[in-house]
């Protein structure tokens, strides 16, 4: 194939890019293995020449690869049936020796043959293929990036919960430092609305369940008193 201008053809659709690297081959046998190779050239020079190499470019390279690497494989298991040479142990029925059958055994089902790898296809089958292959690719990276995206929001949650215990831990703390008494729950509260009652609830059982405060209450449905461990008012 004659030389080409990379920056050129890759402003161009990948099945345009296609078109140009295969319009040496017939339509109907496209040669997967050379077309491989001439797309992971045409990658390489791009590279070469401090292009852009655009993801739709690499998804192409990567399917045409793996499509290169399937047929590779395939040719390398194939190998020639060679006449079967009778066991050790394999002895000839005497002449009268009646084989028994296994009634109970059941039938050996056979798994249809699984669909060998093409060297060559034809051209629209080809990019069928290929555009099937990217856009399960797509997929797994749009899932790959929810995932990640979702990770960092949790862990972005998980900081601010804790942010705002250790703030309620203050609190309780300094109400502590300007007062004898114990801290009622009620005196946690800013707006004292039912979702703000559960929530600081909830943050004082962490505060408890880390060993910082000691929760109090000496009448059953009575009011929730809060003070820290010993050990961490003196700290």
């Amino acid at each position: 194939m004659e030389n080409y201008n990379a920056e050129t053809i890759k402003e161009q659709h990948w099945e345009e890019t296609i078109d140009f690297l295969t319009k040496d081959m017939p339509a109907d046998e496209i040669d997967i293995k050379v077309l491989a190779q001439r797309y992971r050239e045409y990658i390489d020079t791009l590279k070469e020449n401090d292009l852009a190499v655009s993801a739709k470019a690499i998804r192409v390279c990567s399917a045409l690869l793996n499509l290169k690497a399937a047929i590779t494989l395939d040719y390398e298991d194939e190998i020639p049936e060679q006449e079967q040479e009778p066991e050790p142990m394999d002895f000839e029925e005497e002449p009268g020796e009646e084989e028994e059958l296994d009634l109970e055994e059941p039938p050996k089902l056979r798994m249809p043959p699984k669909p060998k790898p093409r060297r060559r296809m034809h051209k629209a089958e080809l990019k069928d293929a290929l555009r099937d292959a990217m856009e399960v690719k797509e997929r797994r990276e749009e899932r790959r990036e929810e995932r990640e995206e979702m990770d960092h929001q949790f862990e972005f949650e998980e900081e601010t919960i804790r942010d705002r215990i250790d703030s309620l831990y203050s609190k309780v703390t300094d109400l502590i430092s300007s007062s004898s008494e114990k801290v009622r729950f009620s005196q946690l509260l800013d707006e004292k609305t039912s979702e703000e009652q559960i929530d600081k609830f909830m943050q004082v059982l962490t505060l408890e369940n880390d060993r910082k405060v000691t929760c109090h209450q000496e009448e059953f449905l009575g009011e929730l008193h809060v003070e820290p461990e010993d050990d961490e008012v003196a700290n």
